[in-house]
């Protein structure tokens, strides 16, 4: 088990912020349940699976991935997320 935790900025009202987010996912082979502030998420990717938590907070979103493949950097992961937003 490979786990990294961080932060991502972003603008949108917070309500945007997750829709945006668990479209992205779900467009991407992956399944996410928000529920208030909080979620889970499960992405297939080359070699398993990435899964996580969000928190949703003040125009941030910490993210706590808790599996991962041990040859996706946590920066990959990191940079996908964000491009999302």
């Amino acid at each position: 088990m490979s786990k990294c935790d961080f932060d991502i900025a972003y603008s949108q009202e917070p309500d945007e912020a997750k829709k945006i987010i668990s479209e992205e996912i779900t467009n991407n082979d992956g399944e996410i349940q928000i529920n208030g502030n909080e979620g889970e998420f499960t992405i297939s990717v080359p070699g398993g699976e990435v899964t996580g938590s969000v928190t949703f907070k003040n125009n941030t979103i910490s993210v706590s991935i808790t599996d991962k493949p041990s040859l996706i950097p946590c920066g990959i992961i990191e940079s996908v997320i964000q491009s999302y937003l």
